[in-house]
């Protein structure tokens, strides 16, 4: 088994590593910095799993998983979670994560829980993504709204407000990738092409922020839904 750590600090890294030290059968071909895209570099490495730290960041982790799992497919992709049952888990689910493991575990728990999820003999269901995949990709159901992270539902208000991915990064403190990369997951959940179309749900479907709907529906060359 060829495995890959991406984290986004050496000393991390080394410590996920020292974790497979005695195991047999195991081969760590390295590790990639997290904090920027990796997809080609790891998908170079044909690795058997990749362990995607959660980083200081979680986005920037959310990020990786998805650059990943398009790049190397048949590789499955664990992420190592800072707490159990964290909102983490979930988003890195929908990301594209096979499983998730806490880092409290003992490193010779991982090794071993690592190797079962590569064999297919562990499997999560993530109660909360699986909830959502079964949506006809209809518009106007309850499920589709709280399928929303509340990052992603944040963005989505601010696009309906007419922000750009620029000044979105800046009043977040996140960079315009990270941005993408929510709107992103938003247009999968509501089955929207683009930014017109996701405003306009959020508008149709009352997702606003009740402090800034009125000033939007009034503002000069705006679009009013009818009543």
């Amino acid at each position: 088994m060829v495995i890959v750590i991406v984290a986004d600090n050496g000393f991390a890294a080394e410590a996920i590593r020292h974790s497979f030290q005695n195991t047999s059968g195991v081969r760590v071909a390295g590790y990639v910095d997290g904090r920027h895209a990796c997809g080609t570099a790891v998908a170079g490495a044909r690795p058997d799993v990749v362990i995607v730290d959660e980083m200081t960041w979680s986005a920037s982790a959310l990020a990786r998983i998805s650059e990943i799992r398009a790049a190397a497919p048949s590789a499955k992709i664990v992420a190592l979670s800072s707490q159990p049952g964290a909102g983490f888990v979930e988003e890195a689910a929908r990301a594209g994560a096979h499983a998730a493991i806490a880092k409290t575990v003992q490193p010779g728990t991982l090794a071993l829980l690592v190797r079962e999820i590569w064999a297919g003999n562990v499997h999560h269901a993530f109660a909360g993504v699986r909830a959502s995949a079964g949506l006809d990709g209809e518009h106007g159901t309850d499920v589709e709204h709280a399928s929303l992270t509340p990052r992603e539902l944040e963005i989505l208000r601010l696009v309906a407000a007419g922000s750009s991915n620029g000044r979105i990064a800046g009043q977040l403190w996140i960079t315009e990738q990270t941005v993408k990369f929510h709107l992103s997951n938003v247009y999968r959940k509501l089955g929207v092409s683009n930014r017109t179309e996701a405003s306009h749900y959020a508008h149709v479907h009352e997702l606003l922020d009740p402090r800034t709907a009125d000033a939007i529906r009034t503002r000069p060359g705006s679009i009013r839904t009818a009543a």
